[in-house]
């Protein structure tokens, strides 16, 4: 009788064992969405097309984007937060999303930690403070003198209220014990245009949206968000050269899935997205759209990473009082 119980239970273990190894070598069996919260065209929509042709190759499925713009990237966020999480549905993260908007909105409906499973961080792209065209300051530290003589002259355009912008122009403030006055837009595109017509003074926003009017010399780079200078801008120092670490933020993108996705299926996709992001035609287009491919992309180094920003951004957003009421 014992030797039969032992057969019985053993079989049952071993049925079980093999119902999960089976559920997980089925996966994935569709394809994925990755919704990107933002609107078609902008960084984040390129980074998130680049990486899901790739990813789709490595999975065996296609990886369908799908933009859901709007509330600073909250609508995307929250579809992808409740969403089934069986891996068949994943989001693109960025500073946006899950550090500055729910730092600054009481009223989101996702948490950037417990509503997610982050899978793994992709790749960042530099943040560079620029003037305009026939602004006095020639360097930083021309600046810096500029600012002591009157702050409260001169304005910084960003893509609109408690948006990525306009915490680095608190961080610029605070630092520089400043008082540069916020100019909010609907977007970065629109600030970009009217700094360029000479009617704002300074934007601090991606490489990618200012980098081709400092090349063609119609904009000025005084700083860059980085842990080294830019090839492209060698002779302009990074904050940490200029003793401003708080500056240092850079934008930054990863791969989330729902909250409570299981092990083995997350295991697989930051697998993939690791193998897709060291892909060497992924590595020449990142390249080309001036991102950095993470150099980690494991789920714990995410996890990590993104609780430590969303911490130390939160509370400077709060003490600085940025939170829509």
């Amino acid at each position: 009788m014992k030797n039969r119980s032992k057969f019985i239970l053993g079989t049952a273990c071993a049925a079980l064992l093999f119902s999960g190894m089976a559920h997980a070598a089925d996966y994935p069996a569709k394809p994925i969405t990755m919704v990107v919260p933002f609107e078609v065209g902008g960084p984040s929509d390129i980074l998130g097309r680049i990486l899901a042709e790739t990813l789709g190759k490595k999975l065996g499925q296609p990886v369908i984007v799908e933009n859901k713009g709007g509330a600073g990237g909250a609508i995307g966020s929250e579809l992808v937060a409740n969403s089934k999480p069986d891996g068949y549905t994943i989001g693109l993260a960025t500073i946006s999303t899950h550090v500055v908007n729910p730092s600054c909105n009481k009223h989101l409906r996702y948490d950037p930690i417990k509503s997610f499973t982050p899978v793994a961080l992709v790749g960042s792209m530099p943040n560079i403070l620029v003037v305009r065209q026939g602004f006095e300051a020639k360097d930083f530290a021309e600046f810096r003198g500029l600012l002591k003589q009157g702050s409260e002259k001169y304005n910084l355009g960003t893509a609109g209220p408690c948006s990525f912008g306009h915490v680095m122009l608190e961080h610029l403030n605070k630092e520089l014990d400043a008082r540069i006055v916020h100019v909010p837009y609907r977007g970065s595109g629109p600030a970009a245009s009217d700094l360029l017509g000479g009617s704002l003074d300074m934007m601090m926003d991606i490489y990618p949206l200012l980098g081709t009017h400092i090349a063609a010399g119609k904009l000025k780079a005084l700083a860059v968000a980085w842990p080294e200078r830019l090839s492209r801008l060698p002779g302009t120092p990074t904050f940490d050269e200029l003793g401003l670490p708080a500056l240092s933020t850079t934008s930054w993108y990863g791969i989330v899935a729902p909250a409570g996705l299981e092990a083995d299926r997350l295991a697989l996709l930051a697998r993939k997205v690791a193998e897709s992001i060291q892909d060497p035609q992924v590595q020449k287009r990142f390249a080309e759209a001036y991102i950095y491919a993470a150099p980690q992309a494991s789920p714990a180094h995410f996890k990590t990473f993104l609780t430590t920003q969303f911490q130390k951004e939160s509370a400077f957003i709060k003490s600085r009082d940025m939170g829509l009421k």
